[in-house]
């Protein structure tokens, strides 16, 4: 009964788009401009009526233990949401996505006594960033991670002149948080072997959770649509005695928050902290336009030309 009226309520929106689509159209367009939140209601409204969700559920939540349904979905975002600008919004606006709009001539390199990828830009500065993907502690790799992640993290890199280490880090169920911080530790110590000038941690959703598990690692760090309350729902087995620290204990800090984020909860405890900045995007925890989303890149490169190493 709960599928049949999650189906129902998507055919609603989208007889209901249709809808208003006859209503507004006129021969050669409308002369009007959309805002940003009417653009991304357009984007999310075809999004919700042709592409449904697949299951995000964890595992130890009741889960099928499946990643692959979930990382296609978001593996095919980027291309998804292209075409999906192109037909709600219009085809004369930029509808490019972060990495084919900046991707320049970045290289990749292999780091595997790690387990990751190294963006290096066309002009390094000699600041290093090591950035973790989204997934819920239990997916992210794969199809996820090249077509939806990395193109982020490349353009990033090219942005800003940042050597960027992207790290494929140990997954839960098979993994603890103790093993991933591990993992995290290894990566630093990869850069700093590397005569890094500082070291950004960069992370999206529980990504954004890792990092700031170990904020005291990184001279600085960048939150994007961070879902820190992630941390205390890992079952115990998982999570064991790690705790996420308080905000006023972390670096120099940029938290990107979505203003219609479903998924992860408004960070809280960040209001008066003078190391801490925060913005809003309008979007979604997975969706937003390509503008907002071009946005968002080129603040993470703004704030990454920014980092310098703790004294």
């Amino acid at each position: 009964m709960v599928v049949m009226s999650e189906k129902n309520n998507r055919e609603e929106t989208a007889e209901q788009q249709e809808q208003r689509f006859r209503e507004e159209f006129e021969v050669g367009g409308v002369d009007r401009e959309l805002s940003d939140e009417e653009q991304l209601e357009q984007l999310a409204s075809y999004f919700d009526a042709h592409y449904p969700l697949p299951d995000f559920t964890p595992p130890w939540a009741g889960g099928s233990g499946d990643p692959d349904p979930a990382d296609r979905y978001v593996a095919h975002l980027p291309d998804r949401t292209t075409h999906t600008a192109m037909l709600m919004l219009g085809s004369a606006v930029d509808h490019a996505m972060p990495g084919v709009a900046y991707i320049g001539e970045v290289s990749v390199d292999s780091a595997p006594e790690v387990g990751g990828a190294v963006f290096v830009p066309s002009n390094p500065t000699g600041q290093w960033a090591v950035s973790f993907h989204s997934g819920g502690w239990w997916r992210g790799s794969g199809d996820a991670l090249e077509f939806q992640w990395r193109p982020e993290v490349a353009a990033a890199a090219e942005l800003s002149g940042t050597t960027i280490l992207d790290l494929d880090y140990p997954l839960a169920p098979h993994h603890t948080l103790s093993e991933m911080n591990e993992a995290v530790a290894k990566a630093v110590g990869y850069a700093r072997h590397h005569n890094a000038t500082s070291i950004a941690g960069w992370g999206y959703s529980s990504g954004a959770a890792l990092a700031a598990l170990n904020a005291k690692l990184f001279d600085a760090l960048i939150l994007t649509f961070p879902d820190l309350a992630s941390v205390d729902r890992l079952p115990e087995e998982i999570r064991g005695s790690v705790q996420l620290g308080p905000a006023s204990e972390w670096p120099s800090t940029f938290v990107q928050i979505a203003t219609h984020d479903e998924v992860a909860d408004r960070p809280e405890g960040l209001d008066g902290l003078d190391h801490v900045t925060t913005r809003d995007y309008v979007a979604r925890h997975r969706i937003s336009t390509p503008q907002i989303a071009r946005e968002r890149i080129r603040d993470v490169a703004e704030f990454l030309k920014t980092v310098s190493r703790k004294s």
